[in-house]
């Protein structure tokens, strides 16, 4: 019998976060095998929860400053800060989880409040960037990202320009400016890409509340800005794999600031060394709030479980979920226990 069992688990959305998840799957195992020693490591693919995990592993701390949610009220929301590297994650100021079910409105949520994450960061002296992309309750391609960028550059001149009254040209070059010296890196929970059939409008835009009629009108939104992208800086978010990630954001960060793209699961399991703690592991549990297809295209639980098999082919990975497309375990998978 396995004496350790590593518990690398996602948050459930809305409902436990990746720690409440884990200790809930470590009681489980405990229970299941007595005497089992349990490896806790809570996770993310750089949506909710993304910040705290990855500032505590980095020897950070957590900062608060007040900035606009999807529907423009203001809230506090928090990131990360290490030494010169900020740690943000665009669910804290611009996810699902901060809007009730009725409130769910993809033609009109804003991007902004993800944006004044990175201004504050930016005044505060970081220029190495980590933006987690995830969660997102937004289809505005980062616009509002680059309209907060844009606002606080016009401010550094005294201007007085209203970011909704400037033109899409004059918002870029302006976000270009204030981003100027601070290098940043998307961390990408999905390789969607920025529109077409596959893209964040058609693929997510009903998940974050889009009626039928409405996703085509947030695609030409998203072509109509990808153009814009082209014509200002020549950097063509229709030909880069990934752009599409939480809403669009994932696009204006590659062709407006300049940023990488990095596979969220990966980038974070990188950082928290995750094979490390597989040393002496029998068992794994990863797991999050819906087992779906979406899984499968690099979600942390495909990842924890593709990157465990590799280690070790003899580990046993279990998945562990609130519920599932699926009635039983497919590979990577050895089994499949469902919350709900």
């Amino acid at each position: 019998m396995a004496t350790k069992a590593v518990i690398a688990i996602d948050s459930f959305k809305g409902h436990l976060t990746a720690q409440e998840a884990a200790d809930a799957a470590s009681v489980m195992i405990r229970t299941r095998f007595p005497g089992i020693e349990t490896d806790i490591i809570p996770s993310s693919d750089g949506g909710e929860g993304f910040s705290g995990i990855v500032t505590e592993a980095l020897g950070g701390r957590m900062v608060e400053t007040m900035v606009h949610d999807p529907l423009g009220r203001t809230i506090k929301a928090r990131y990360g800060l290490c030494g010169g590297t900020a740690v943000i994650e665009c669910a804290a100021a611009s996810g699902l989880t901060l809007l009730a079910p009725d409130e769910l409105d993809p033609m009109s949520a804003s991007s902004q409040g993800t944006g004044e994450l990175i201004v504050d960061a930016v005044r505060r002296g970081s220029r190495e960037i980590y933006v987690g992309l995830g969660g997102s309750a937004t289809v505005d391609g980062g616009l509002g990202i680059l309209r907060a960028l844009a606002q606080a550059e016009d401010a550094k001149s005294e201007g007085t320009m209203d970011p909704e009254e400037m033109e899409i040209g004059t918002i870029i070059e302006k976000a270009v400016k204030f981003s100027s010296g601070c290098r940043f890196t998307a961390i990408c929970d999905v390789e969607a890409t920025f529109c077409g059939p596959s893209g964040a409008a058609a693929v997510y835009g009903p998940q974050k509340g889009a009626a039928p009629e409405q996703v085509p009108v947030l695609d030409d939104r998203l072509r109509t800005l990808a153009e814009e992208y082209v014509k200002v800086l020549g950097r063509d978010v229709l030909t880069q794999k990934g752009t599409g990630a939480a809403g669009g954001m994932s696009g204006a960060i590659w062709a407006v600031l300049g940023g990488e793209l990095k596979p969220g699961a990966d980038a974070v399991l990188d950082i928290l060394q995750f094979e490390k703690h597989l040393e002496g592991a029998g068992i794994v549990i990863t797991g999050e709030g819906k087992l779906d297809a979406q899984t499968f295209q690099g979600k942390l639980p495909f990842t924890v479980a593709r990157r465990s098999k590799s280690y070790n082919p003899d580990i046993r990975v279990i998945a562990y979920v609130g519920i599932s497309d699926y009635p039983e375990a497919i590979p990577p998978f050895d089994e499949l226990i469902c919350r709900g």
